[in-house]
């Protein structure tokens, strides 16, 4: 979908608008633009890394701010900023959401604005911190505020596979610093990945490096490859194996991915395998992570149906159902228990984005799925979360695009 296609409000892509903004008409993103087990944002957009993978180089509204050096960040929040938008969005529930920060830039371009965030931000909701660089002295200050945690990603080198200017020696050699000052490893939070056949053999053996660290969990990933507005190098990337497994089309409902976090069934099986050799506990999803390490509530559906490898979703009842959709501004005609969990009827003219079904989820514990769904909101859902206060503030001058 190109720029061209961006002002009709039927097809706009709302998540869009929240992520990178409207450079063009001088509208910003906000400080989070999606709710799914996290709340994703950041303080500021863009990363002076510019991990050859990043997905947002293939989005049109951030891929002039992915590896451009210090002038490509743009400022979005300040910490206070991005607390009291949070506190002002009714989906948002400190007491079972989690926080992740530089979900489109790296922590490492904006300690003082984290660490600003940490100090104006009052609830004990856990804030994940995503931070490639190597692990340094204000990493270490995070040590004090319990709530923080470093979730860093690790992509093993091969001869075939180099993904990140960022060597993984030295995050190593970082990490090993910060856990001999002291910094609980129960509070790093480690992605291992991406992994295709390329560079399997090289991450498990970082495993091994890693267990010896003390680490005792980690999640792992396969590849993703998206594009909004801008097309990937495919030729590029299959050289690399990222496009194993890819499809034609991007998932309906969902513009962004064509191939999102894909390693085939072999290559987990040896993930699981060598962690369980290591006495490690390896995460294929997040969902399960939050859930169990972090002790965190999480929805039971995603992509609006049940997440079978969360287990059994809680049965609630429909009427706290219907009365937790109700007090958010919809009309269900109806709620139904059903093999998938609760099965919720809209009117015609609701429909739930995938925003609102993982709030629903997570807060209550259970299974919410609709009958009328889609993944990303619209710029109409957007007025409906503006309504309704259902998000923070919305970007300045989005309605002009309505």
């Amino acid at each position: 979908m190109g720029l061209d296609l961006l002002g009709a409000k039927e097809i706009v892509n709302g998540e869009h608008l929240l992520l990178g903004g409207r450079p063009e008409k001088g509208i910003p993103p906000a400080p989070f633009y999606k709710r799914r087990y996290t709340w994703d944002g950041d303080l500021v957009l863009g990363c002076t890394i510019g991990c050859h993978f990043c997905y947002y180089r293939w989005i049109d509204t951030t891929k002039d701010t992915i590896g451009t050096g210090r002038s490509g960040l743009r400022p979005i929040a300040s910490g206070k900023e991005a607390a009291s938008w949070l506190a002002r969005a009714r989906l948002f529930n400190p007491k079972t959401d989690i926080v992740l920060l530089s979900a489109r830039s790296d922590g490492s371009m904006q300690y003082d604005e984290l660490d600003e965030f940490l100090s104006a931000y009052k609830e004990e909701t856990p804030v994940f911190i995503l931070h490639r660089a190597p692990a340094n002295k204000r990493v270490l200050a995070w040590k004090e505020d319990s709530r923080a945690i470093l979730s860093t990603t690790l992509t093993p080198e091969s001869e075939d596979f180099a993904g990140s200017p960022v060597r993984t020696k030295d995050q190593l050699r970082g990490l090993r610093w910060l856990l001999e000052k002291g910094f609980p490893p129960e509070r790093v939070s480690l992605m291992l990945g991406p992994l295709n056949p390329a560079n399997l053999e090289e991450g498990l053996a970082l495993l091994e490096e890693l267990a010896s660290l003390g680490i005792r969990f980690f999640t792992y990933r396969g590849t993703s490859v998206g594009g909004f507005g801008v097309e990937p190098d495919r030729e590029e990337l299959k050289r690399k194996g990222f496009l194993e497994g890819a499809k034609e089309v991007a998932p309906e409902g969902h513009d962004y991915y064509k191939q999102k976090n894909w390693l085939s069934p072999e290559l987990a099986k040896a993930v699981e395998a060598r962690a369980e050799a290591l006495g490690m506990k390896a995460y294929r999803h997040t969902g399960r992570l939050y859930r169990e390490v972090f002790g965190r509530r999480v929805a039971y559906n995603r992509n609006n149906r049940w997440r079978r490898d969360l287990g059994p979703w809680g049965r609630v009842g429909s009427q706290k159902v219907l009365s937790y959709l109700e007090d958010l501004g919809f009309h269900p005609e109806g709620v139904e228990e059903t093999e998938e969990g609760y099965l919720v009827h809209l009117p015609p003219g609701e429909t739930a984005t995938e925003d609102i079904a993982m709030s629903a989820g997570a807060h209550l514990g259970t299974s919410v799925v609709f009958d009328r769904h889609r993944i990303a909101p619209t710029l109409e859902d957007l007025l409906f979360y503006e309504r309704n206060s259902l998000f923070g503030p919305l970007p300045k001058g989005w309605e002009s695009l309505l």
